[in-house]
């Protein structure tokens, strides 16, 4: 294979380069205990299907105005709390711009911190280049590995990746009864047309160690539940022949 077509599937580990599919959950984790969630409004339910007391069937026959106050009240629809409203985010930092709609669903917000934790940890880490010790709280499985073999790429090729990237999540998928983890499957746009990767020492100093995609392009991820309780990175595929 050649080099240039192995640091382009690499940086595809970091959502920048060609078609990539990091599958797959880490041999070792085992699936998140799930309870049975709770039956929306239980307990008004329950409070609703008490029978009547004797006393106030008595009350209602002898008194046409207490049956028909009684009866509009009960007709009264329950209270009820509002689900949570999604949270838009918009952060930019070291010339990584992240942008998304948060859903209200407390899993489905747990996935997505964990996602854009794991999106700004690789692009620091590819801005130095380093490894990171927090990535395994953000990402398993083929994704962390490829992660830091990128990172080996950039480092015997003495090359580092600058410029801006912005990733913009356009669409959000959860599914808690997923087998044999919880998963969630991100979709993002994200243009990286001014995102190179260059050489920091040598003859060709400066210059481009790969080509650099000039479009914005799809990214998908899924994220999943892991038996820890944490939500990992577990696979990304990218699909710079598009455009979004």
């Amino acid at each position: 294979m050649k080099r240039n077509s192995v640091s382009r599937g690499l940086i595809g580990a970091l959502g920048t380069g060609l078609l990539l599919a990091a599958a797959g959950c880490s041999s070792d984790q085992k699936p998140a205990a799930l309870g049975a969630p709770a039956a929306a409004g239980s307990s008004a339910t329950s409070s609703a299907a008490a029978s009547p007391s004797s006393s106030t069937a008595t009350s209602s026959a002898a008194s046409p105005s207490s049956s028909s106050s009684s009866s509009s009240s009960s007709a009264a629809p329950s209270s009820s709390a509002a689900a949570p409203a999604p949270t838009t985010i918009a952060t930019s930092e070291g010339g990584w711009t992240y942008k998304a709609t948060v859903p209200g669903d407390t899993d489905a917000a747990a996935a997505m911190a964990a996602f854009q934790k794991y999106r700004e940890i690789t692009f620091q880490m590819s801005a130095k280049p380093d490894y990171s010790t927090d990535l395994t709280n953000y990402a398993d499985g083929n994704v962390l590995t490829l992660a830091n073999n990128f990172i080996d790429l950039l480092k015997r090729k003495n090359s580092v990746m600058v410029g801006t990237s912005l990733e913009t999540v356009t669409s959000t998928k959860l599914d808690m009864a997923a087998s044999p983890l919880p998963l969630m499957t991100i979709g993002e746009c994200k243009d990286a047309s001014k995102y190179r990767q260059v050489y920091t020492y040598g003859p060709d100093k400066g210059g481009l160690a790969t080509t650099t995609i000039d479009h914005p392009y799809p990214v998908t991820f899924t994220v999943h539940k892991s038996g820890d309780g944490k939500w990992r990175v577990t696979s990304v595929h990218s699909e710079s022949d598009k455009t979004c």
